[in-house]
């Protein structure tokens, strides 16, 4: 898949057609694998490039950065699924006031139809955009016929009874219900950290774990517990325990990231790992010694190497 950061329309691609979706993806959950599919799915029939258009950061960040709601997903996070969705070439848009003040018409003419070549443009049901978010599907069925594009809107997809949004897959996160965000996200809700050093408490008790610092200080984590859940790296999958909080039965208000890989023995000092949740199966709690807390882990870990990694 191509790459483009930084896209302005000042930048030609002579001779693209292209079919284009436009978002920020945040999740790049199931419903926009819908969208995203349908893109690939007209490119391919009409000989075209699937072209997806998104942001390098949440517009809210940029609009009103006190409300901005952490990131499900990172950028880069976002362009890897794209690929394997079968996008062609996804182009990276600085997200600034004066783009936003844009009316979606003029952006629309200039970014899509002069630069990209578009001949069909593929939105979910409640697209906006444009300034203040004017332009929904109404008015994009009025630009489509003056401007000779074909639109096309993607009904939502359900879950549950009720429509899978990034939103509500945020919210079941922080909320610690990880199990019902896979469903949502079409995988496991996982988050890359840098292991650090730190106390050693795993390892004084016997139960080694990896202290992570988060890469991204914007992508969300599920509400403090214990998880199980799997680690990634070097090409592997393994099952992990890991624990969101503070460790109280050690005097510890500080908020850690530890995991926990029953039968590995390794140094893993300075790498990235890949952490992925599959269902939470406890909250943080003050043991009365460090021996219960261990017959807990135990337990813990019993009950996450019995969970399938996905």
């Amino acid at each position: 898949m191509n790459i483009y950061r930084n896209f302005t329309p000042s930048q030609p691609f002579c001779g693209i057609q292209s079919a284009v979706t436009l978002g920020t993806f945040d999740g790049a959950h199931i419903g926009h694998m819908q969208i995203l599919n349908r893109v690939v799915e007209h490119a391919r029939k009409n000989g075209e490039q699937a072209v997806v258009v998104t942001f390098d950061t949440h517009p809210i960040s940029v609009l009103n950065p006190e409300v901005s709601p952490g990131m499900i997903t990172t950028l880069d996070e976002k362009i890897e699924l794209f690929s394997k969705a079968g996008i062609d070439s996804t182009f990276i848009l600085t997200f600034t006031k004066q783009i936003a003040s844009m009316s979606a018409e003029l952006f629309i003419k200039e970014y899509f139809i002069d630069c990209l070549g578009m001949t069909c443009f593929i939105v979910g049901y409640d697209h906006g955009f444009g300034k203040d978010r004017k332009a929904s599907t109404k008015e994009l069925r009025e630009y489509a016929h003056r401007l000779n594009f074909c639109l096309e809107i993607v009904k939502p997809v359900m879950r549950g009874g009720t429509v899978v949004k990034s939103s509500i897959i945020r919210s079941q996160i922080l909320e610690g219900k990880v199990g019902t965000a896979a469903k949502l996200l079409g995988r496991d809700y996982s988050f890359k950290g840098k292991v650090i050093h730190d106390r050693g408490i795993g390892k004084n008790i016997g139960i080694p774990t990896a202290n992570l610092l988060k890469e991204d200080p914007e992508k969300i984590l599920p509400l403090s517990g214990v998880y199980a859940g799997w680690v990634e790296f070097e090409g592997k999958k393994l099952h992990a325990v890991i624990s969101i909080g503070p460790r109280p039965t050690f005097n510890s208000s500080e908020e850690a990231i530890e995991v926990h890989i029953p039968g590995y023995n390794g140094d893993l000092y300075g790498q990235y790992l890949n952490v992925g949740f599959s269902d939470r199966l406890r909250e943080i709690r003050k043991f009365d010694s460090g021996e219960s807390l261990v017959e807990q882990i135990k337990k813990d870990i019993e009950i996450s190497i019995k969970s399938p990694i996905k």
